[in-house]
């Protein structure tokens, strides 16, 4: 752009706007132009024409560093907000899962052998409220069984076999007004025997595996695998029965006796020990000479 392009009255109070409003805005040049749908290789010139290239570079350095500056002070302002919402638990001493949560945490403490601070500082809360907590729970101000109010899915899973089952123990005793535990299914153990007998139902004429296993009470599948164990799964091989023949019999004679006729034919026995096949009714002299004369 020569000398004269900067003499325009109109393009100067153009760019004059644009430079005064780019100071106040804080941006870098490039984020401003952007945002304004300007060309920066014309809005630096400009600039320069305007503030004087030093006063230009001034102005600039000052904007990244303000732009800086702010972006310290969000972090830190994030980092305090962060450090407020890490102890954001009611305090509500009615609340039952605010009395379940802190009752479970002061178990876990005394459990721990760790200090009160350093327990509260591995798990992020607060001193003061595990502190006061503790004391509630002491005196006797607040009872509560923390573990009847557990979801079904966090409670540990306990075997349901009668030979391997122990009574529930309980760290602490249960309150009254507390819901209870949903009773556990009973498991159910069958012997060989009963297994094989089970098994060997499916065998009935008309009886069918799924109508066992819910006569029984078990899952198909396992009903499939107790006749797998058994063997009753097995298909049965088909054997070959052994044909004895007279001396005095032709093999092909006692061949052709083994093939019977189709439904609505008769046999019609022809010179030779040959046999042929017409319909019911027809004159057995007519069929042999008309295949004869073939």
């Amino acid at each position: 752009m020569g000398p004269k392009h900067f003499e325009n009255k109109a393009r100067r109070e153009w760019w004059s706007l644009h430079a005064e409003a780019w100071r106040r805005s804080g941006l870098g040049i490039r984020k401003y132009c952007q945002q304004h749908r300007l060309t920066e290789n014309t809005f630096r010139p400009w600039l320069k024409r305007l503030a004087g290239e030093e006063a230009a570079l001034k102005l600039e350095k000052q904007q990244t560093e303000s732009r800086g500056e702010r972006a310290r002070e969000e972090r830190q302002q994030a980092l305090r907000k962060q450090k407020q919402h890490r102890f954001t638990i009611t305090s509500d001493v009615r609340n039952r899962a605010s009395q379940a949560f802190w009752a479970m945490h002061v178990e876990a403490l005394n459990w721990s052998g760790m200090g009160l601070r350093a327990y509260a500082v591995a798990m992020q809360l607060s001193p003061h409220s595990l502190r006061k907590w503790r004391d509630r729970l002491a005196t006797g101000e607040v009872t509560i069984d923390w573990r009847a109010h557990l979801h079904p899915s966090a409670r540990p899973a306990v075997s349901t076999s009668a030979r391997n089952s122990q009574p529930e123990r309980r760290l602490t005793a249960a309150e009254i007004g507390d819901p209870a535990a949903p009773p556990a299914p009973v498991r159910r153990f069958f012997s060989d025997e009963e297994k094989l007998a089970i098994a060997e139902e499916t065998e009935l004429p008309g009886a069918k595996v799924s109508a066992v296993a819910r006569k029984h009470g078990i899952v198909t599948g396992l009903l499939f695998c107790w006749r797998a164990q058994f063997g009753i799964a097995q298909k049965k091989r088909s054997k070959l029965a052994r044909v004895v023949l007279p001396d005095d019999m032709p093999a092909a004679r006692a061949l052709r006796d083994l093939v019977r006729p189709p439904e609505g034919m008769v046999a019609v026995d022809l010179v030779g020990g040959r046999r042929a096949f017409a319909a019911a009714g027809s004159d057995p002299d007519a069929v042999r000479a008309q295949i004869e004369s073939k």
